[in-house]
């Protein structure tokens, strides 16, 4: 090792030596890749049904990318995990699932990847949370009740069904933490297990309203001012009333390090924490339009110096951008104008790249629809990849209606006041499949699943009675 990094000026590496660096580069590429994943990538604890720990790798998308290619992954449809995009066996044994978002995990072994058969993954989507991959174990209702007749564990009571005639359940902490829902639901009797409230919460609202929400409208400033720095938010922004800034500075321990800083049309104060962040409060004393005392501040907390740097650009450079008014179809219209029909067979094809399923997956029934509906939800707070996808999402569901209900011919509206044209499915009664201005925004809030957007459910009926 020592000699080979010793040459003289005259010297030539010859083909061997030549060689030799470039294969010890990239082993050194591969165990600081190694070093990397071990030291840095977060861990995703799994309790089975069985109650095995099982401790899987979470990879974002560069980090899969490269694992893949260096352990030479293969991807195995015979061992595809349901409700994933794909799974691949690695050159060293362990087994890689990816994710339609493109992260994923990494299973040390494929008797470890067996035991997780009935963990579904699934991403957390409450808005105002961090969006962390998650499990749940789905059970049949009898066996929910056997585990609480079994195990008898703690009800937490705070928990009920807004409308218990219409839905209704139960919630249970087990003996290993986890949290079991029981589905009383009159129409839907279920069960499953998830590891924490937050996983469940982001598929029951009275749960979510209950574990995040208060009466006291001032709840997340008192938080925030014992010194809580809300690290599970998904944004740094935050409203305080000036009562609470001595707590604030107090609990936080911060110290003052810049004043009148710009990250939006008030100025504020930068201070820098002991614990190694920073947050920028609103100056009380500056003219807000209605007086010269503020009477609510903004509170914006950093993770670093450059992140309040970034933010600075930021809005200097929004301020430097002239202020537009875009309808919500603008670009559908600007792109594909009256001619959308022509290019719906384009548009479904590019669905599945969009994404991240394999186009042999892509079907117009019942399962297809489930599959895309689950890969837009992985998909939904992508808000860059909206505008790209909601054409395709439109054809795609289009499509389905006329499969299932053999019905509706595309068309597309003008409308001259916004300069748009607004394609949608017309049906043989004369009206529309579904009411175009909901169909974009359930899909840009949500998204939800595609059959309760507009008509689907009333054509169903119709055909019932009929």
């Amino acid at each position: 090792m020592y000699k080979l990094r010793l040459r003289t000026r005259k010297s030539r590496p010859n083909a061997a030596s030549s060689h030799k660096r470039h294969a010890m580069r990239q082993l050194l590429t591969i165990i600081f890749t190694l070093i990397t994943i071990s030291s840095f990538a977060q861990k995703l604890e799994i309790t089975t049904l069985d109650k095995l720990p099982i401790t899987v790798t979470l990879l974002d998308s560069n980090e899969k990318t490269n694992t893949l290619k260096q352990y030479k992954g293969e991807q195995d449809n015979s061992i595809r995990k349901k409700w994933t995009a794909r799974t691949y066996r690695l050159s060293d044994g362990k087994i890689l699932i990816e994710f339609y978002d493109k992260q994923a995990v990494l299973v040390e072994n494929l008797e470890h990847f067996n035991r997780l058969h009935r963990v579904r993954f699934v991403k957390n989507t409450i808005d105002f949370l961090k969006k962390n991959v998650s499990y749940k174990i789905e059970l049949s209702f009898d066996e929910g009740k056997q585990i609480i007749e079994k195990e008898s564990p703690k009800r937490l009571t705070q928990y009920t069904s807004d409308l218990p005639q219409w839905y209704d359940f139960e919630v249970y902490q087990l003996n290993t933490a986890q949290i079991l829902l029981l589905d009383k639901s009159k129409n839907f009797q279920a069960a499953a297990i998830f590891p924490d409230i937050k996983t469940l919460a982001s598929e029951k609202t009275s749960v979510l309203e209950e574990a995040y929400g208060s009466d006291d409208e001032e709840y997340l400033m008192k938080v925030i001012a014992s010194g809580d720095r809300l690290v599970d938010y998904e944004h740094d922004f935050h409203l305080i009333y000036p009562k609470y800034m001595k707590d604030i500075i107090k609990h936080h321990r911060l110290s003052l390090t810049e004043r009148k800083v710009y990250v939006s049309n008030f100025f504020g104060n930068l201070y820098e924490s002991e614990k190694g962040y920073y947050i920028l409060i609103d100056e009380e004393k500056q003219k807000n339009g209605a007086g010269n005392k503020m009477s609510i501040l903004s509170l914006r907390i950093y993770d670093n110096l450059e992140q309040v740097k970034d933010a600075e650009k930021k809005y200097r450079e929004l301020m430097d951008k002239p202020i537009t008014h875009e309808h919500f179809y603008q670009k559908t219209s600007d792109k594909y104008g009256q001619n959308f029909s022509g290019f719906v067979p384009q548009l479904i094809e590019q669905l599945p790249s969009l994404i991240n399923f394999d186009k042999e997956q892509l079907s117009f029934d019942s399962t297809g629809m489930d599959l895309v509906d689950e890969a837009l939800k992985w998909n939904g707070t992508n808000y860059n990849l909206f505008d790209s996808l909601f054409p395709s999402v439109l054809a795609y569901y289009g499509k389905c209606y006329i499969e299932a209900y053999k019905d509706g011919v595309w068309t597309t509206t003008y409308f001259p006041e916004d300069k748009v044209w607004i394609p949608e499915l017309k049906l043989t009664d004369g009206t529309s499949a579904w009411n175009w201005r909901h169909f974009y925004k359930q899909l840009y809030e949500g998204p939800v699943p595609m059959r309760w957007i507009g008509d689907w459910n009333r054509q169903r009926k119709n055909r019932e009675k009929n």
